[in-house]
């Protein structure tokens, strides 16, 4: 039986979304800027469902009863393809599920991937873009290697700002927890629109903390990027604690981490952090650096795993048959 099977790599955002303009159709409400990382990676296989007329999915071998996530994308890709095929789709993340590392964006960029190798479509990018947006608002931009901007103002249009090879940083992402968050993103930030007396700033702010940062990138300035970067993640993670009830996704390990970082760039180092909506550090800085950084955020605090990684490259399919 034909199946096919596609990698996709997750991203992290140094300007953030946090907020829905469309929550049915999951649209941000405003433009991001992403990394996209090598080393972890979401392996997504796909095939029709011999056994049973609906879709399966399994994340991690486990089966998942909720396809909520997945089924809008199949809905989507089945009236391009004129397939009313049943699926199986079984996916697995080399890093932890549902924990602030982008699981999910670099989850249904595989699944789109695959799906559209697999049936052989040769979707147009604003098909892949609009298929990866109703899995998850983030999902688009690991469609893309480098540094890539999403716009919302033009169709969530996706474009490379950098390639890897323009600027070769590296990325530590320190593993505060493993465990799932208990308020998932697409839940809290719908909790943020409603709630946060400062939803507004932040919506405002986002032009601002774009343009900056795309100045930042083009001159590849880390000490511009760097301030842009952590303005962004402090108002992002204000936004999510002003809110009722009160969201907090970092833990003592997070601050632990951020304090050490800023104690590496008191005493000269180039880098900067960022976080997502979960207690996990990414640390951005020059390669010459990484492996000394490394070393003291495990001596200086309770952070017992580090992820070290690059900057990753778009989607590929592995294994067609």
């Amino acid at each position: 039986m034909k199946q096919t099977t596609a990698i996709a790599h997750p991203n992290f955002a140094l300007v953030k979304y946090w907020g829905k303009k469309e929550s049915k159709q999951n649209r941000p409400a405003m433009s991001s800027i992403s990394i996209t990382v090598d080393s972890m990676w979401s392996k997504t296989t796909i095939k029709k469902n011999m056994t049973s007329k609906n879709h399966r999915l399994f994340i991690n071998g486990k089966e998942e009863s909720d396809l909520s996530r997945i089924l809008p994308s199949i809905e989507y890709l089945s009236k391009i393809s004129k397939s009313d095929d049943y699926l199986l789709v079984q996916s697995e993340n080399n890093f932890p599920t549902a924990s602030g590392l982008a699981s999910s964006a670099s989850g249904v960029a595989s699944f789109v991937t695959a799906y559209d190798a697999h049936y052989n479509i040769d979707l147009k990018m604003s098909d892949r873009i609009e298929a990866c947006i109703l899995g998850s608002g983030s999902a688009p931009r690991s469609l893309i290697g480098g540094f890539v901007l999403m716009d919302h103002n033009h169709g969530y249009k996706c474009s490379q700002i950098l390639k890897k090879s323009d600027w070769p940083l590296d990325i530590l992402i320190c593993i505060a927890s493993i465990n799932p968050k208990k308020t998932s993103s697409r839940i809290g930030m719908e909790i943020s629109r409603e709630t946060s007396p400062i939803y507004q700033k932040w919506l405002d702010i986002n032009n601002e903390h774009i343009n900056s940062a795309l100045k930042s990138l083009k001159e590849k300035n880390l000490v511009d990027l760097a301030k842009v970067t952590e303005e962004n993640c402090e108002l992002m993670h204000k936004v999510m604690e002003s809110s009722i009830p009160s969201i907090h996704y970092r833990n003592d390990l997070t601050h632990d981490c951020i304090a050490e970082t800023m104690n590496l760039r008191a005493s000269g180092h180039s880098l900067f952090y960022t976080i997502d909506a979960g207690p996990q550090v990414k640390i951005i800085c020059e390669p010459k650096s990484s492996e000394f950084i490394k070393k003291r955020i495990m001596e200086e605090t309770d952070i017992n795993e580090i992820i070290h990684t690059r900057i990753g490259e778009s989607p590929r399919v592995i294994n067609e048959n």
